[in-house]
């Protein structure tokens, strides 16, 4: 069980692992947030004026994500409702990722961006990363897609020939999937108004989250998951708990200190202090679950090389 109150852990960080361990490594060469550089001047007097008062520190630019007008305030209010977050948000500040998002908003202009992000998750679903994204360079170049990634469209995939994408890595089901996709992006709907999903009708806002998440639903081989991604990283909806991600369980489970994966009602319990800005947390429980599985490695590294590990 969740306890009702948080409570800080006590540095070192949580689990054993500092705080520290969770810095971006952008981050990790800058000086101390208390240090103070000596000073080498010497004392004001009438004969040695003191030296004009340092310029005011300017505020970093505002990020934006989605709903979300102001990361940097989004992120001290959820730091003061939680400590726990609050922690790890001090140690690494702003991730990268959450201005990345904001940066792909832009390319929305760009034509089928919906349903390359949308076929992009389908061909990821249940695969390592790494192999996925090999499978989906496949099936870009299989289009033409390589150097232009907009030439990935409805009727591209839909006209490629099977035998050929299934050569890419795709399986009959996922290719199903990703017909049905293309077919969804293409057709007319009952009334002869246009496709069912476009990228026009997605951002139109002329329907609310649910009825998007429901026609989204109604569609073989998106499930929950992949609906809350997309709504994470493509509509960039800023309260959106993937209670079914694997990354934020863990992440969560470590920074909570929970003895077992945590469950759905669990996670509502955890992060109803993040609330309305719960995506931007859970993108702090993914960066914790990758700190703490780099620092497996290394243990790891460490003991099979006799605890000095090994460089690579």
């Amino acid at each position: 069980m969740i306890p009702s109150k948080l409570v800080v852990l006590p540095s070192p960080g949580f689990s054993g692992i500092p705080f520290s361990a969770f810095r971006a490594s952008r981050y990790e060469n800058e000086m101390p947030k208390r240090a103070r550089p000596v000073s080498t001047s010497p004392p004001a007097s009438p004969v040695t004026p003191a030296k004009p008062a340092a310029a005011r520190r300017v505020a970093p630019m505002a990020i934006v994500f989605g709903e979300c007008q102001d990361v940097h305030e989004a992120l001290a209010c959820m730091s003061q409702a939680d400590p726990v977050l609050g922690g790890i948000i001090d140690e690494i500040g702003v991730l990268p990722r959450i201005a990345e998002c904001q940066d792909a908003r832009k390319r929305l202009n760009e034509p089928h961006c919906a349903f390359r992000s949308l076929a992009k998750a389908i061909v990821f679903q249940q695969l390592h990363g790494a192999a996925a994204a090999t499978i989906f360079a496949r099936v870009q170049k299989l289009v033409g897609a390589s150097e232009d990634a907009t030439k990935l469209t409805p009727e591209s995939f839909y006209d490629a020939d099977e035998t050929e994408l299934r050569a890419c890595g795709l399986s009959r089901r996922k290719m199903e999937y990703l017909k049905g996709l293309a077919a969804a992006f293409s057709e007319s709907d009952k009334d002869g108004q246009g496709p069912v999903l476009s990228d026009a009708y997605l951002e139109s806002g002329a329907d609310d989250d649910e009825a998007i998440r429901i026609k989204l639903l109604n569609l073989k081989g998106i499930g929950a998951w992949t609906v809350d991604m997309f709504f994470m990283f493509y509509l960039n909806r800023a309260d959106v708990l993937p209670v079914g991600d694997f990354g934020v369980r863990k992440g969560m489970m470590v920074v909570y200190g929970l003895k077992a994966m945590p469950s759905p009602t669990q996670m509502e319990t955890v992060a109803k202090t993040w609330s309305p800005h719960r995506t931007l947390g859970s993108f702090y429980m993914w960066h914790a679950a990758v700190a703490v599985q780099a620092k497996g490695k290394e243990k790891n590294l460490k003991t099979q090389s006799g605890g000095k590990a090994k460089k690579v």
